[in-house]
């Protein structure tokens, strides 16, 4: 940590010579990047986290909506931003961490910063797309705290307290909810053990063998892999492995429920948050009831949960509509977007675009999405419920189900799969299918494909399906 809080203070002491206000970063997830991070947070501005996989296409209307000048990298970068700033007559200041000096700099001359504001912007994040509609998300001190000692809240690490917690965060930490894990554990002293490369399971699990792994917080595919490989051995000691926080997409109860009887020793919680929310919205409390397994969990602290249906927002169970959000943790705004922002925020609540329900406890369920909604026939189809059966079948890998228009104009379901062997044919997965889904929630067109596009956060990319 002393040599972590040294960089940080020498990115700083750079910073404060900087006229710029908004700082990006773009670093790989790991000890540079903490570092850069609260390097950008001491000297008073606001930090623009970017992917570091990210080309300079994708980079170019990010930085340009930022209003970014001033770039936190890596020599290894150097070209990539030379190169943009020649071709597009940027005027950049690149600051590269291996210029920094640190020999001589001690802990004790850091610099306090008092100009600041609990609610100003402090994090700047792009919603899901790098194209020039992305919207630029504003957090606040006061946002991002919320959310952090939220989730700590939470949590129950007293139950742990016999053992040293060290988290894999399976997530980007440029993302929301990578920075949010980050934040909880440098507050907390947690080591984090950093996973180079692409992340998968097998990682996950010599993270357990080698360093102690207990805790991780990502995407639901790394429990669907282990549910899909349960019956075979397991070459590494994952016996340190207590708890696996699932975020990001829907997972289906039985699966869950199977994870827990094929590892009895590992905690499975599932949780729903947005980047608007900073991230954190709904998380169980303490543990996850073995009866919620189909739920995300409940609000948290002051903030509010609410349900949206024809204009009347309301707390009632079983009441399905569209999920709204009100507490300190929601976004300032869009980035010199208010009329965006005023289709999110509105009388206080964030609409989330997600639908859902509230059962007699305040646990919180996920239906779908209400822009994916596909309506066939008159009736809505949700591709999250599509997919999960997918998943929960075991015939595929990985999918993403979504709908298309035919000649007619008339919507139908399709569904881009990886098949989990050579064995599995299309009409496996149909007859399964036609077990347990109404006929006008079956796909009309199934696409065989080697592998999905992903986005930066690891969502699945939904395209066009083609015969190809």
């Amino acid at each position: 940590y002393g040599e972590l809080a040294k960089k940080a203070l020498s990115i700083q002491k750079m910073l404060l010579k900087e006229d710029a206000q908004n700082i990006a970063v773009f670093l790989p997830d790991g000890a540079d990047f903490i570092a850069a991070f609260f390097g950008v947070l001491m000297s008073n501005k606001a930090v623009f986290p970017l992917n570091s996989q990210l080309s300079k296409y994708e980079l170019l209307p990010l930085i340009h909506k930022a209003g970014v000048h001033t770039i936190v990298t890596s020599q290894a970068n150097r070209d990539l931003f030379e190169n943009m700033a020649s071709e597009y007559g940027l005027n950049l200041d690149i600051i590269y961490l291996e210029e920094l000096n640190t020999e001589n700099l001690e802990l004790d001359t850091v610099e306090g910063n008092d100009k600041g504001k609990p609610e100003q912007p402090m994090i700047l994040l792009s919603t899901s797309g790098t194209t020039g509609n992305a919207k630029i998300v504003q957090l606040s001190e006061i946002n991002f705290e919320t959310s952090t000692f939220g989730y700590i809240g939470n949590m129950d690490y007293d139950k742990y307290r016999d053992m040293d917690i060290r988290y894999v965060i399976g997530t980007p930490f440029c993302s929301a909810y990578g920075l949010l894990v980050v934040a909880v554990c440098i507050l907390r002293s947690f080591p984090i053990v950093v996973v180079e490369g692409v992340f998968t399971l097998n990682s996950l699990y010599k993270a357990a063998q080698d360093y102690r792994a207990t805790h991780y917080e990502g995407g639901v595919m790394t429990a669907v892999m282990m549910d899909q490989t349960s019956d075979r051995e397991i070459v590494y000691d994952i016996s340190s492995l207590k708890y696996l926080g699932l975020a990001g997409s829907k997972i289906s109860s039985q699966i869950l429920a199977r994870l827990l009887k094929s590892f009895p020793d590992i905690e499975f919680w599932t949780g729903y948050g947005m980047t608007e929310a900073a991230p954190l919205i709904a998380k169980p409390y303490k543990r996850m009831p073995a009866n919620k397994l189909n739920s995300v969990g409940l609000a948290y602290g002051n903030e509010i949960i609410m349900i949206e249906d024809k204009g009347e927002i309301t707390d009632l169970p079983f009441q399905i509509g569209e999920i709204v959000v009100k507490g300190e943790n929601l976004m300032i705004g869009y980035l010199d977007n208010e009329e965006e922002t005023a289709k999110v925020i509105k009388n206080g609540f964030l609409y989330t675009g997600d639908i859902g329900y509230l059962d007699e406890e305040g646990y919180l369920y996920i239906c779908g999405r209400k822009k994916n909604v596909i309506i066939v026939r008159g009736f809505n189809v949700y591709p999250e419920e599509v997919e999960s059966c997918l998943m929960n079948s075991k015939l595929v890998k990985d999918c993403v189900v979504y709908g298309e228009v035919d000649d007619d104009g008339e919507e139908f379901v399709c569904a881009d799969v990886v098949l989990s062997g050579s064995e599995v044919s299309e009409a496996d997965i149909r007859d399964f299918l036609s077990t347990i889904l109404t006929n006008y929630k079956l796909p009309k067109k199934i696409y065989v494909r080697e592998i999905l596009q992903k986005t930066a956060t690891g969502k699945n990319k939904i395209g066009k399906g083609t015969d190809e």
